[in-house]
């Protein structure tokens, strides 16, 4: 985790405030081989970790104290299976604190209930986690700006750019948003806390392709059908993989979970932990409206 957006971010904001000593710091990674140079010339102790062998799990956690668990990037069903792995070799090992990072689903930090899919292996992990006698931090974040095509529908970017885009949703709300780097940056320590990341704004999926439209000024043909009416368009146009159409029926549960509210509130904590205002999704045009902001679906797959 910590060599990816969320963690990567937050392990290069602790090296560039000097907020923990390289000398107590520990990488804890499956592939070590791929952390960058950058990061290995540090000096931080590197140890192998895979999630799908606890053994390795205890070795590379042993001698630690606070764990930051970044959530495994996957809906497939293994998702909460591997996160226990990660907290119970923690307890063995005697870490005493773990950060996980989950999804602001539920209303607000108080809500343990969620209609959208891809949050119940979140809800599973924070229960456990709460129950395994660790004190902890859990980090609901807001959904990821630059995955803003990911919610509206799949819009193919690399179209002819006079053609017309659709834009196809299974219902629709409003949601918080915010910068991937800006929720790793503010990565916090909190005992005993349910802590929600949410961004600045609130905004539809409407709303945002109507964003794209005044940026790019390209034309987009925005429906909102009925779930399986919306699956099935999905799937007869190939908007996702074939691989991935089972999940599109999660995918689905996301928009239903916004639009009954879930995500239509925001929090003040990104801002007071960042000590600025987060950035909108206006601010981030320039980089996520662009074709080079490649559609990524990678995780709607079990692994």
């Amino acid at each position: 985790g910590s060599t990816g957006g969320i963690g990567g971010s937050a392990l290069q904001t602790i090296l560039d405030k000097n907020l923990i000593p390289v000398s107590q710091l520990r990488l804890s990674s499956h592939n070590t081989s791929a952390i960058p140079a950058r990061i290995v010339n540090t000096g931080i102790e590197i140890r192998k970790g895979n999630l799908y062998e606890p053994s390795t799990l205890e070795e590379s956690y042993s001698g630690a104290d606070v764990l930051f668990l970044v959530s495994f990037p996957s809906m497939g069903e293994e998702r909460f299976t591997l996160h226990r792995n990660a907290i119970d070799a923690a307890k063995t090992v005697g870490v005493r604190h773990v950060i996980y990072t989950s999804l602001s689903f539920c209303h607000g930090a108080d809500g343990t209930f969620s209609v959208a899919q891809v949050a119940q292996a979140h809800l599973q992990t924070e229960s456990y986690l709460k129950a395994s006698g660790l004190t902890y931090t859990i980090l609901r974040m807001a959904s990821y700006a630059h995955l803003w095509n990911n919610f509206t529908g799949f819009l193919n970017l690399n179209a002819d750019p006079e053609a017309t885009l659709e834009a196809v949703m299974p219902n629709d709300g409003l949601e918080h948003w915010a910068d991937r780097s800006e929720l790793g940056e503010a990565t916090g320590y909190y005992v005993n806390k349910v802590i929600n990341l949410t961004g600045p704004e609130l905004l539809s999926g409407a709303a945002i392709i109507e964003k794209f439209v005044k940026h790019t000024g390209r034309k987009v043909n925005v429906r909102v059908l009925p779930v399986q009416e919306a699956i099935k368009w999905h799937i007869q146009n190939g908007s996702v993989p074939p691989e991935q159409e089972g999940f599109l029926d999660n995918w689905a549960s996301w928009h239903t979970a916004i639009s009954q509210g879930e995500k239509a509130f925001l929090d003040p904590t990104l801002e007071k932990l960042l000590g600025r205002k987060p950035k909108t999704v206006d601010d981030q045009a320039d980089e996520i409206f662009t074709v080079s902001n490649k559609l990524d679906t990678k995780d709607l797959v079990g692994i």
